[in-house]
């Protein structure tokens, strides 16, 4: 079942990609930064495999939810519609950053609590000699 999902994703992308090449032509796009971006792409799904597999579900979106806030904060800090800058982003930032950190603190807590948990209901297996 998940080697037929990630078909039809492949299939999906490529149709949407071919979409907009077709509807929109090859003017203005930089092709040097999209050979980075499938280099980077080659590099990153290798770790990003590795991390979900070693990272427990919880901790890992504390991190990944981190990431998108910042990123986003920093867009929406610089647009036109607020354009907030000096002190007050730099506030901004070490309130996110702090608030960031207490999530990831928060959840690896409590992922330690639920594997001590587990192993305390686990009943213990005695090896007789």
């Amino acid at each position: 079942m998940i080697g037929s999902i990630d078909t039809s994703e492949f299939l999906v992308a490529i149709a949407a990609s071919l979409g907009f090449l077709l509807s929109l032509g090859s003017q203005g796009i930089a092709w040097l930064w999209v050979a980075a971006f499938l280099a980077d792409g080659l590099v990153a799904a290798p770790i990003a495999a590795w991390l979900v597999r070693i990272l427990p579900p919880r901790v890992l979106g504390s991190v990944v939810g981190g990431v998108i806030l910042v990123t986003n904060v920093r867009t929406l800090l610089n647009s036109d519609w607020l354009g907030v800058s000096g002190g007050l982003a730099t506030t901004v930032y070490v309130a996110l950053y702090a608030l960031w950190a207490a999530a990831l603190g928060y959840s690896i807590r409590a992922y330690r609590k639920e594997q001590t948990a587990e192993a305390e209901a686990r009943p213990a297996v005695s090896v007789a000699l």
